[in-house]
């Protein structure tokens, strides 16, 4: 099966500053092999993203829960999946209804009717097209509704919070002698993010760096380890204390740091000297929707590889850095996200009548641009049950939908794109996983079927 692409040839065009230069176009043949790889993998095995719109959050028993769906191949319809698929499964997994709904240009609808004697306190949806399919299930649509008036009696006092404190050194791992960033997430078991602060230690005791969170649990700390093992010992909102041991550094290897300033991703790559002499060139490959948009080949002459790239003229989406040694095995990996909000719509809102009595009938006119083709969904709701506005289709297509792991509060960091809400995103890309491309697979040839 073979998968429209889009990239706009401007991504093409990037420049590398800082002394570092583009690969030659008479590049060895090892060269031309990856470039080659990466450009049959975007065009033929490019992954789908589907999105469900609710006509509303929550539902009582026996009422009947409507739905359309959007599905993308990168940034624009998905053109050659015809069927589409959704599972509704009970709050214990079990399958209710398996629907089929044809799809046209990436658009379909649907409907499930919550059986009356239903007793769960949510029902589940898991949506995909039978390509996506062929790779990762983190990736598939899925989404928890609420059941109104299933809530479980309850008695006593809440189940006490358990926070979780993770570290996450940028590029993949920490080595020894070079320095790192170690981002952080604290959560409870719910998904929640918890406030913390600490202090990290070294195998001796002694304080190295405090720690404290910046934004929604998340936060950092920047060192050069030692080679020592290291335990952040920190407390919780209720000032409860509690230990965790960061990540062991790795005797050698590389580390990728990447710096957001506005329309600029600075990156810096420092690897150890026993990397440097077994190697005489490293690579770094930048890919957006498992296009590539640029690449970097440096000798290891020195100890470190730095440069910029530009991202005015790149779709939004995630960046993703990946760093090669010489053989093109990969040895370190960071994503970053890029905003240009170029995807984002607002259309004209205007209301022609109001029909205030019972069943009355109401007029809304929705205008959009002259130059823009559009599928639209509306969802009218009763004001006493409220709103999810933590996730919507703009975050999950362009975000949540290519990282693994819940973020919270997704919709918020595209409420504004300032320097501010840029760093606080940042901090989603650090300490979430992200695996869209196999290396190994993509360099191999091996492709979904």
């Amino acid at each position: 099966m073979t998968k429209t692409s889009f990239l706009p040839q401007a991504a093409l065009s990037l420049l590398i500053m800082a002394g570092v230069g583009f690969t030659p176009a008479h590049a060895q043949k090892t060269q031309r092999q990856v470039d080659a790889a990466i450009a049959e993998f975007a065009e033929k095995f490019g992954p789908e993203r589907a999105y469900l719109h609710y006509d509303k959050q929550a539902y009582s028993a026996g009422e009947t829960i409507w739905f359309k769906a959007y599905v993308a191949n990168e940034v624009l319809p998905a053109m050659d999946s015809k069927t589409f698929y959704t599972d509704v499964l009970d709050d214990k997994g079990n399958l209710l209804q398996h629907i089929t709904s044809p799809m046209i240009d990436g658009v379909t609808n649907g409907q499930f009717d919550i059986p009356l004697e239903y007793k769960g306190q949510y029902v589940f949806f898991r949506a995909y097209t039978r390509w996506m399919l062929n790779f990762d299930s983190a990736f598939l649509f899925t989404k928890q509704i609420r059941i109104l008036g299933n809530d479980p009696k309850t008695t006593g006092a809440r189940p006490q919070t358990i926070p979780t404190l993770q570290f996450f050194p940028e590029g993949g791992d920490a080595v020894v002698g070079l320095p790192a960033k170690y981002a952080f997430k604290a959560n409870d078991q719910w998904g929640k993010p918890v406030k913390v602060k600490g202090t990290i230690t070294d195998a001796q005791g002694k304080v190295v760096d405090s720690i404290r969170t910046i934004h929604n649990g998340m936060g950092y700390v920047v060192m050069i380890p030692n080679g020592s093992t290291y335990t952040a010992n920190w407390k919780d909102e209720k000032e409860v204390g509690h230990t965790t041991k960061l990540p062991v550094a790795k005797a050698s290897g590389a580390s990728l740091q990447v710096q957001v300033s506005g329309n600029i991703r600075r990156f810096q790559v420092n690897y150890s000297p026993d990397l440097a002499a077994a190697n005489d060139t490293l690579h770094i490959i930048g890919t957006m929707y498992q296009h590539e948009v640029f690449r970097v080949s440096k000798a290891t002459s020195g100890n470190e590889v730095k440069g910029a790239v530009p991202t005015e003229s790149l779709p939004t989406g995630l960046l993703t850095f990946t760093v090669f040694d010489k053989k093109w095995i990969p040895i370190a990996e960071r994503v970053s996200f890029v905003n240009n909000e170029d995807l984002i719509f607002k259309p004209e809102f205007e209301v022609q009548h109001w029909g205030l009595n019972k069943r009355a009938r109401n007029e809304i006119k929705i205008s959009l641009p002259d130059s823009l083709v559009g599928s639209l969904s509306i969802a009218v709701t009763d004001e006493a049950i409220g709103k999810d506005s933590s996730q919507n289709i703009i975050s999950h297509l362009l975000l949540t939908s290519e990282i693994r792991g819940d973020v919270y509060n997704a919709a918020s960091y595209f409420t504004s794109n300032n320097d501010q809400s840029a760093q606080k995103l940042d901090l989603v890309m650090l300490t979430h996983g992200w695996r869209r491309f196999k290396w190994d697979e993509v360099l191999a040839g091996t492709t979904p079927k």
